[in-house]
């Protein structure tokens, strides 16, 4: 693995990740709810929303891509991140919302998983950035997509 490139990926994510955080910390303001921000790299999911109780009620991935949000007709994330929200909504219940935060035209499309309904494709794919193996990922179509606009 190249330290260089991967030092750098991580760099990108986090800075998106400050982004994304102040976005849903402004959707959740004035509501009895507040944002937890998991820091650290690899985390389950990087944002939990919890209740006055402290019961998480919301859990966000964030995913941030270098393209354009129709670059491609899906877009996707690692099997594992589906596999957590299906064991959690199983134990707690919950939400569980994909972003994707796509750099090139400034774009947050998100996709919340629905346990009653089976709207993504099970495939494979790969980081080549990272110059990972190839793994077994989800593929959510952008037509399932909603775009969040924030500024």
């Amino acid at each position: 693995m190249n330290y260089i490139a991967n030092q750098e990926d991580i760099e990108f994510g986090k800075q998106n990740e400050i982004y994304i955080k102040e976005m849903l910390e402004d959707m959740y303001a004035d509501t009895e709810f507040h944002v937890e921000f998991h820091s650290w790299q690899y985390s389950s999911f990087d944002f939990k929303i919890l209740d006055k109780n402290n019961k998480i009620v919301h859990e966000y991935e964030l995913k941030s891509r270098r393209i354009k949000s129709d670059q491609y007709p899906t877009l996707m994330f690692g099997e594992t991140k589906l596999n957590y929200a299906k064991s959690q909504y199983k134990k707690r219940g919950g939400r569980f919302t994909f972003l994707w935060y796509c750099v090139k035209d400034n774009k947050i499309l998100e996709w919340e998983w629905n346990p009653d309904i089976k709207d993504y494709e099970n495939g494979y794919g790969q980081n080549k950035i990272r110059h990972e193996k190839i793994k077994k990922c989800i593929h959510v179509s952008t037509d399932l997509m909603t775009y969040i606009t924030y500024e």
